[in-house]
């Protein structure tokens, strides 16, 4: 949340869209929260919530239900509620031996969630993008309208170069400097941007967000199927060094 003192110097565009995006961070990793949870949650004031949750109400993108009883004197405060369907997200996920792709909404929500065993081997990067689509796009059909997808992340099991996307190493599916998000973007014909990273590194974030670590600043995550691999999180934040390629612990002795 950004406050007055904060603003200086900024437009109260960016300062405006940066109290929607705290609302929307707080709304979509913890769900359902009343409107005096959101002033504590934020630092915002009262009437900045009422205001920006309208905005948002608007939108479509919130519903306020009842009043949450606190316990304490005065009016309870109205409960304000993501709309699952109005904002999702595509994941996708290349493991070794399978595929999986679900459609997450506002709030966290699982609407939608596919996976498919394929047999180990070093199939080619035609084989995979065609199997991935063709388990997506019957997810993706789940979709009320074009503009609800907001965005589109794919875990692989291999080394993804952060400043571009591309995967730079993925030895067990005998992949090398690979780029995959424009072509499969152009596959499955969605409007937003295909993000890729590292599976391990994405586990750490969902563990820390929603798992294992929840209220946790510092972790270690260590996946092993058929490679090792390794995500961290240091003070909050994710370790991913300047090419994305930190924590791979499956390649230190």
């Amino acid at each position: 949340m950004l406050t007055s003192r904060d603003a200086i110097g900024q437009r109260s565009e960016t300062v405006h869209r940066a109290n929607l995006s705290a609302i929307a961070t707080e709304l979509h990793l913890h769900g359902p929260l009343s409107r005096s949870e959101l002033v504590a949650r934020t630092g915002l004031t009262r009437s900045a919530i009422r205001g920006l949750i309208g905005e948002f109400a608007a939108a479509g993108l919130v519903r306020e239900g009842r009043s949450v009883p606190l316990g304490s004197p005065g009016r309870p405060s109205p409960l304000v509620q993501p709309i699952h369907e109005q904002a999702v997200v595509l994941a996708l996920e290349i493991a070794v031996d399978s595929l999986a792709a679900a459609l997450v909404g506002f709030g966290g929500a699982i609407l939608a969630r596919r996976r498919v065993d394929r047999p180990r081997g070093h199939l080619s990067v035609d084989d995979i993008l065609g199997d991935l689509t063709s388990l997506a796009m019957p997810v993706i059909s789940r979709v009320r309208r074009p503009d609800a997808l907001v965005a589109v992340s794919v875990g692989v099991a291999g080394l993804v170069r952060r400043s571009d996307g591309r995967i730079r190493q993925a030895p067990n599916l005998g992949w090398h400097d690979v780029e995959l998000a424009a072509p499969l973007g152009q596959a499955l014909g969605v409007g937003p941007e295909v993000v890729l990273a590292n599976e391990a590194d994405l586990g750490v974030l969902a563990e820390h967000r929603r798992g294992a670590a929840v209220g946790t600043d510092d972790v270690v995550y260590i996946s092993g199927e058929v490679g090792v691999g390794g995500g961290i999180i240091v003070g909050g934040r994710p370790l991913t060094g300047s090419e994305g390629h930190a924590g791979e612990i499956g390649h230190l002795p």
